[in-house]
C-alpha cells in the first residue's frame, strides 16, 4: 500500500505535535505515493524550503521521512530480503526482545492485514515501539475482502490500544475512496471515528466505496502486551449491565424524547416485517458517515 497524501498528512501533523521520528521502522519497505502537486501542498502547508522535483511518484518513502518528518533513520522489516529489508523476520512469530522498545515510530502501511497470526503480528509492533513513541497503521477497512486476509473495524484499535497495554489511541480516520487502491485517486473524503466504548453502541459502517482506516496511538507506558484479551466494547457494557437503552444490538433507535413511549407503543403494533423495515432503514443511516454522532469529517490540511 505505502503512502498516500492522507496518511502522509497524518504524519506531517503528528511531526508538527511533537511526535518524535528519530528512528523509524517500516513494515515492508514503503512506497510514496504522492504526486508533485501534493508535495508542493504538504511542504507549503509546513512551510518547508526543498525541492520538491526530488520526490518521485513511486519511489521509496525514505527522502521524505528525513525531510518531511526529520528521521534520522529509517528501516524497514520484512519476510524476505527482495526490497533490501533492514531487518529480515516473520511476523507470525514474536519478534526478538532486542528489538523491543528500539523505534520512536513503527508504521505498518499496509501489511497487517496480509499476516495470518495477527494479535502476534500487532504485539510485535507495539512492543518495538519506545514508551513515548508512536505506532501508526494504514490498513483496510471495508470493501476490501479479498486484498488480504483481514478487513479490520475501528472498534478493534479503540479496545487494543487501552491503558491494560500500555497505549493511548490519538486518531482513528476512515477514508473513503473511488477506486480498491487508495493510492489511484485524489478525490477522497476522511471522517474521525468516536470510540464506540464512548457512545455505548457498535459503530458500523455500510458503504458503497471501499474504505481505508488510518490509526496512530501512543505508547504511554511499558507493560506486557495482551496480558489480558481485548472485549468488545457492547459485550463489555452488557457483563457490566451498563447498555443504553438506545442501543439494541448495535442498532441505535433514539427517538425525540417526547415522543418515544408513544413512538415505540405504536412500533409494536406493527407486523414484523414492517418493523424490521423500520429497524433496517434506521440502521442504514446510522452505519453511515452521514451520522454525525459517529463521524466527524476530518481534513488532512
Amino acid at each position: 500500500m505505502g503512502i498516500n497524501y492522507n496518511s502522509a498528512a497524518l504524519l506531517c501533523k503528528a511531526k508538527q505535535n511533537n511526535v518524535c521520528f528519530d528512528e523509524v521502522l517500516t513494515l515492508g519497505h514503503q512506497t510514496l505515493y504522492l504526486s508533485q502537486n501534493q508535495i508542493k501542498q504538504l511542504a507549503t502547508h509546513y512551510n518547508l524550503k526543498m525541492d520538491t522535483s526530488a520526490f518521485l511518484y513511486g519511489q521509496y518513502v525514505d527522502r521524505f521521512f528525513e525531510m518531511f518528518l526529520g528521521a534520522k533513520r529509517v528501516m524497514s522489516l520484512d519476510y524476505s530480503d527482495y526490497q533490501a529489508c533492514d531487518i529480515m523476520h516473520d511476523m507470525n512469530y514474536p519478534i526478538k526482545p532486542s528489538y523491543h522498545e528500539k523505534f520512536n515510530v513503527v508504521i505498518d502501511g499496509g501489511s497487517l492485514e496480509h499476516i495470518f497470526n495477527f494479535p502476534v503480528a500487532l504485539a510485535n509492533c507495539m512492543n518495538m515501539v519506545m514508551k513515548g513513541g508512536s505506532l501508526f497503521i494504514f490498513t483496510m477497512a471495508n470493501n476490501h475482502m479479498g486484498h488480504g486476509f483481514y478487513q479490520f473495524s475501528p472498534e478493534l484499535f479503540f479496545r487494543i490500544f487501552e491503558n491494560r497495554n500500555g497505549f493511548e489511541i490519538h486518531d482513528v480516520i476512515l477514508e473513503k475512496h473511488p477506486f480498491p487502491g487508495a493510492e489511484l485517486s485524489s478525490k477522497t473524503k476522511c471522517f474521525s471515528v468516536v470510540d464506540p466504548a464512548s457512545v455505548k453502541s457498535r459503530i458500523g459502517l455500510v458503504s458503497q466505496t471501499p474504505v481505508v482506516m488510518m490509526v496512530h496511538a501512543v505508547r504511554t507506558e511499558t507493560k506486557c502486551v495482551f496480558a489480558d484479551y481485548p472485549i468488545q466494547s457492547d459485550y463489555a457494557s452488557t457483563y457490566e449491565g451498563n447498555v443504553s437503552d438506545g442501543c439494541d444490538r448495535g442498532v441505535n433507535v433514539n427517538i425525540q424524547a417526547s415522543f418515544r413511549t408513544s413512538a415505540r407503543r405504536l412500533f409494536s403494533l406493527l407486523p414484523l416485517r414492517f418493523k424490521n423495515f423500520i429497524i433496517g432503514r434506521h440502521q442504514l443511516h446510522a452505519y453511515s458517515f452521514s451520522n454525525r454522532r459517529f463521524y466527524k469529517r476530518w481534513y488532512p490540511l
